[in-house]
């Protein structure tokens, strides 16, 4: 393995090129013949985080036939499994990757997506309990585990617990909102984060959490609102998509059409936002808006092909509408 040629594959990776980063490691995969289980295994690395975990696995399996103990050959095949919600097999890769000497870190949280997967809450707590993570890293698994077990209290518990290591986490407070829902009721709880999300001196998560909670109770106008107030004052992409899907919800589908673009620009392959976009340019007679919009993002976005498949689905729909 050539040193400066791992940096430059790094330096892609790093930018988020991951197309490209496939594309080099090909190279220099085939430099050697196929038969380096190095490169092998970072096109497969690079072809996962690139969405395309079915190719990813294919070249991980190759890696594993070069060099069948190769651990992070294991951990790329265990990724692109996960991916491809092949739970059962993620988590057996993922846990003969655990029991390996110097098994890369990601391989226990990796373990543990795969067991969420399979919903097999018994065995998370096992796992949790065997590891002995930081309670940082053991409580939000922790809790989903205790929730699907239905044991709600304990539950409650140690969301609490994982608060006090850290007020007001995002991640701990939308766990404990959800807990909340389940045991007092939605309206209940959404009058509660009203109140708290009023309090000025409180993060914007309380205020993003009251929103979620009116569109889960169809107060979709106030969602919309919220979520307004929430882009004014700098709530970056996460925000603005919430804001998109709740003015598609509420019969504000123009409006929505501009904020969905605009995440499209930069995350093209978001599947859910594609979705939405298209789903509120049918309901309100804008498939042309549609097709011509993925022309211009095939033309910032030239690598994403899968555009051109929508753009075609679109064109069938307004031959058959003309």
């Amino acid at each position: 393995m050539s040193t400066q040629a791992y940096d430059e594959f790094r330096k892609l990776l790093r930018a988020r090129a991951y197309v490209e980063a496939a594309a080099f490691a090909e190279r220099e995969s085939v430099l050697r013949r196929d038969a380096d289980a190095f490169w092998l295994t970072q096109e497969a690395i690079a072809l996962s985080l690139a969405g395309r975990a079915e190719e990813a696995l294919g070249f991980a399996e190759k890696a594993l036939a070069v060099a069948p103990a190769n651990r992070y050959a294991l951990a790329a095949r265990a990724d692109a499994r996960l991916r491809l919600e092949r739970f059962a097999e993620a988590a057996a890769d993922f846990a003969e990757c655990v029991n390996l000497p110097g098994a890369p870190e990601r391989a226990r949280e990796g373990l543990l997506r795969s067991v969420a997967g399979l919903q097999d809450w018994s065995r998370m707590l096992e796992l949790l309990e065997r590891w002995e993570l930081p309670p940082g890293g053991r409580f939000p698994w922790q809790v989903r585990a205790l929730r699907g077990l239905g044991r709600a209290d304990e539950a409650l518990a140690a969301c609490q617990a994982w608060l006090a290591l850290e007020k007001d986490l995002p991640a701990a407070l939308w766990a404990l909102s959800e807990l909340e829902v389940e045991r007092e009721g939605l309206d209940v709880v959404r009058d509660r984060y009203e109140r708290l999300a009023r309090i000025a001196s409180r993060p914007p998560v309380y205020r993003e959490i009251y929103a979620s909670l009116c569109r889960r109770s169809g107060r979709d106008e106030q969602a919309v609102q919220v979520y307004a107030q929430l882009g004014a004052a700098g709530g970056g992409t996460r925000v603005q998509r919430k804001e998109a899907f709740a003015l598609a919800g509420s019969a504000h589908e123009l409006e929505a059409l501009p904020q969905f673009e605009e995440i499209l620009r930069a995350t093209p392959r978001d599947y859910y936002v594609l979705s939405g976009y298209e789903g509120a340019c049918r309901r309100i007679g804008q498939l042309e808006r549609a097709w011509k919009f993925y022309q211009e993002l095939l033309a910032l976005h030239p690598q994403e092909k899968g555009l051109y498949g929508r753009r075609r689905r679109i064109a069938g729909m307004l031959e058959k509408g003309s």
